[in-house]
């Protein structure tokens, strides 16, 4: 016998030993398309569904997310698990019956899976009863447009009386039940602007390999070319990795050109919704439903929850839930409540963080039809404003915990609010609110140079200072901001007139810490334009200064750059003296990342004075604090000082002259990408490094491992760096190797065979993360090994002295 459900499915239908008949599903497939990017999610549900007893298993994500076709991949592939079959139902192609308590769900279920003339007048439940007692079946439910209301209730009565009963909802919400399994179901990864840069990275990105996939499965002769990989980079964010966003795009690629569809798309939001998901029909609805304020992601939402949503959409990425609460100006219990909601509905996306906390974001077609929702009720002002003044708040306090021990929380809580930064400044500049614009880039500044992004903080600083700043003292403090971004940006001779004046009207002013700042900035100026004998004076004139009681700060960073003058003077000694006491001040301030940037200094110096032991513990230690702090520039100078070592601490080996180049070459890169903030630094690498490595190497070589070391990313570089460069000449026994280790080494070593990292392995012994890194590299040294592989493997067959083979090239010295 067989059945169909009205929407081109049909259903075979088959006798248990009982004589009750059960329908399997005869499902008409998706298009024969490739399945991209969605295998951990297949194997979590399979897994899932796998388990002994019954599973409820929830199958949620936004409208277009791609839900229905992993559901239908997923129940071909299960359902052959269970004894008796199963059923994939699509709830929006059963009747509905408003009558009902549930909307006639169960009795729809019931006629589904029964013979539906049996089914006339019975108890739904009661058919299901009968249909499921002591099955072991899969039942998948896919929701659509229809609300889950009722499938808890189905649940609990049918599933105690089935021997194995799986059920799979799939929708936008969740069910709210005790025991329900969420498998969420996020958009494609879109590629980010280093994926742009590479054409055969960007080739591997899911949103891209889905859009070329599909377009060439209509237009055979399209590729990902130079000429096209930007544009096509920019329509899968701008599409937001949805795949049946992307398939609609495709179809449009057929006869048109990728630049040509994303001006469509600039221009139209709105048509990055494909048809069939309600966002055309949206706009023609009655303003106060949710499908028209916030489109098809509102759906299923309380007007109310509509509404929180919208003003949501001013957040220009992600967010918090205490950024919510601020802008919103909501208690935070409420806020949170309001913000799972939101997740619970798809309507918010979310984003696991590495301290275990979560940010939420929105599909750009929500925000722009939440956006022009604000504008149609004259309420995006307002909104606006709400924003800008949160992140004023927010930023004015960054500056003190960017030089305390909060540094590393701040310098991270900053690269979230980045953008949502520029748009409160081109709010502020675009409604003539220039002191608080001025303000505002004034106190973003240092987190701007501290990520390389010296240009933004001129960009903004000019743009205020030129619409004219009313305060004096807003002025004063903009015009030193600008004065020292320049100089970070290659500008010299513009910053030059900015900070005299400074200095002057700080001076009449009698404001000492003014004056003492604007003297450090001159003296990077007058070391860039090779006047050391003034940059010394300046620095001098600090130091003559007694400065606040308790603010070791100001000293501190006097000393630094003393340092560096001294180093160009040819004055090692006293150099080596200033960042000593440099990097001691900076410590007891908990100033880390300045106190790591006075390290590469005496790094760089005590290679000069031939100690490569300690040159080379100073400088690991300092690039892993930079790059745990984000400083991309000061990384990149660490890259070049570990470089030089390696020249020298292993210069007869071929491989330290090839990772040489590689550092150099990574070096270079991230200069170029975050900004060379270095002003007054290079000299700590001697000048003729990269000729030296090219010559040593010979220039083919020389430029094949520049090239490696350009295309890797940061982390890679450092990881690279802080890896051991070669294993001892002498292999002495395993048993000798093992029994040479310290205690707290073999602790160390056996911890690894765990597969823990360095930072988990401090976390379990109780000790600093840098002296974890630091007795795994002298456990290397011991045990002749080049990798944690090796270690492990050493570690768990000590009486092997055979060497063992490198497993995974990728195993570097992990943070």
């Amino acid at each position: 016998m067989r059945a169909s459900n009205g929407a081109g499915t049909t259903f075979a239908a088959g006798t248990t030993g009982t004589g009750q008949a059960v329908l399997t599903h005869q499902r008409a497939h998706y298009p024969l398309t490739s399945h991209v990017g969605r295998d951990t999610e297949l194997a979590d549900l399979k897994a899932r569904a796998g388990a002994p007893g019954g599973q409820v298993l929830t199958l949620t994500g936004p409208v277009g997310v791609g839900k229905s076709r992993l559901a239908d991949v997923f129940f071909e592939e299960m359902r052959g698990d269970f004894a008796d079959g199963g059923r994939y139902l699509e709830l929006d192609a059963l009747p509905a019956r408003p009558g009902d308590p549930d909307g006639g769900l169960a009795r729809a279920v019931a006629e589904a899976l029964t013979d539906e003339g049996s089914a006339a007048g019975a108890d739904p439940l009661d058919l299901l009863r009968d249909c499921l007692t002591g099955r072991d079946f899969l039942l998948v439910l896919d929701c659509g447009s229809r609300s889950c209301e009722g499938i808890a209730e189905l649940w609990e009565a049918v599933a105690p009386l089935a021997r194995r009963l799986c059920l799979l909802t799939v929708g936008t919400q969740v069910l709210g039940m005790y025991g329900e399994h969420r498998v969420p179901l996020f958009p494609l990864a879109v590629p980010t602007e280093e994926d742009a840069l590479d054409l055969a990275r960007l080739g591997q990105v899911d949103s891209v390999r889905l859009l070329v996939d599909r377009t060439r499965a209509l237009r055979p002769g399209f590729r990902l070319t130079e000429e096209n990989r930007e544009t096509v980079a920019r329509l899968c964010r701008m599409l937001d990795g949805l795949p049946l966003s992307l398939e609609a795009a495709a179809s449009r690629l057929k006869v048109s050109s990728p630049s040509v569809l994303l001006d469509e798309l600039l221009r139209d939001p709105a048509m990055s919704t494909p048809a069939g998901t309600g966002a055309r029909a949206a706009s023609e609805e009655d303003p106060a439903r949710p499908g028209a304020v916030a489109g098809p992601d509102a759906r299923g939402l309380a007007l109310d929850a509509v509404r929180l949503l919208v003003r949501l959409a001013v957040f220009e990425r992600s967010f918090g839930v205490a950024e919510a609460a601020g802008v919103l100006e909501l208690p935070l219990d409420l806020t949170r409540r309001a913000l799972e909601e939101l997740v619970d509905h798809s309507a918010l996306l979310t984003e696991e963080q590495r301290d275990g906390s979560v940010r939420f974001w929105m599909l750009r077609r929500s925000r722009a039809y939440a956006l022009a929702d604000l504008g149609r009720r004259g309420a995006l002002t307002e909104a606006r404003a709400e924003h800008a003044a949160f992140f004023q708040r927010q930023v004015h306090g960054l500056r003190e915990r960017l030089r305390g021990a909060q540094q590393a929380q701040a310098a991270e809580e900053f690269a979230h609010w980045r953008l949502d930064v520029r748009a409160a400044l081109e709010f502020l500049v675009e409604g003539g609110r220039v002191d608080a614009a001025a303000r505002l880039a004034t106190a973003a500044q240092p987190c701007w140079l501290l990520r390389g992004e010296a240009r933004e903080a001129v960009d903004w600083l000019s743009a205020a200072l030129g619409l004219g700043v009313e305060s004096q003292e807003v002025r004063l403090a903009a015009a030193q901001a600008l004065g020292e971004a320049l100089l970070l940006d290659g500008e010299p001779e513009a910053a030059a007139p900015l900070l005299e004046e400074a200095l002057a009207a700080y001076t009449a002013r009698d404001e000492e810490a003014g004056v003492a700042l604007t003297r450090l900035h001159l003296a990077r100026l007058a070391q860039l334009q090779g006047d050391l004998p003034a940059a010394e004076h300046q620095l001098t004139l600090v130091l003559a200064e007694p400065g606040p009681e308790g603010c070791p700060g100001r000293r501190a960073a006097t000393l630094a750059r003393l340092a560096e003058v001294r180093r160009d003077r040819g004055d090692t000694a006293q150099a080596v003296r200033h960042a000593a006491e440099a990097v001691r001040l900076f410590e007891g301030a908990e100033d880390t990342r300045a106190a790591a940037r006075a390290q590469l200094t005496l790094a760089g110096l005590t290679v000069t004075q031939g100690d490569y032991e300690h040159a080379e513990q100073l400088a690991c230690r300092a690039l892993l604090l930079l790059q745990e702090r984000g400083d991309l520039p000061e990384v990149a100078r660490g890259l070049a000082v570990l470089a030089e070592l390696l020249t020298h601490k292993y210069g007869r080996t071929a491989a330290a002259w090839e990772r040489a180049a590689r550092l150099l070459g990574s070096a270079d890169a991230i200069r170029r990408g975050a900004g060379d903030t270095l002003a007054g630094q290079p000299g700590a690498v001697a000048p003729g490094l990269l000729d030296r490595v090219s010559e040593r190497m010979g220039a083919a070589a020389f430029e094949t491992a520049w090239q490696e070391g350009v295309a890797s990313s940061p982390a890679a570089a450092v990881a690279l760096a802080l890896t051991l460069i070669e294993p001892t000449k002498h292999q002495p026994s395993s048993t000798d190797v093992v029994g040479s280790l310290t205690r707290r080494e073999h602790e160390v070593a056996m911890l690894v065979t765990e597969g823990l990292t360095n930072r988990e392995v401090a976390r379990r012994l109780g000790i600093a993360e840098w002296t974890a890194v630091n007795h795994m590299r002298k456990v290397m040294q011991k045990l002749g090994c080049t990798s944690r592989v090796q270690v492990a493997s050493r570690m768990l067959r000590p009486l092997d002295g055979r060497e063992v083979q490198e497993s995974d090239s990728r195993d570097l010295l992990r943070r």
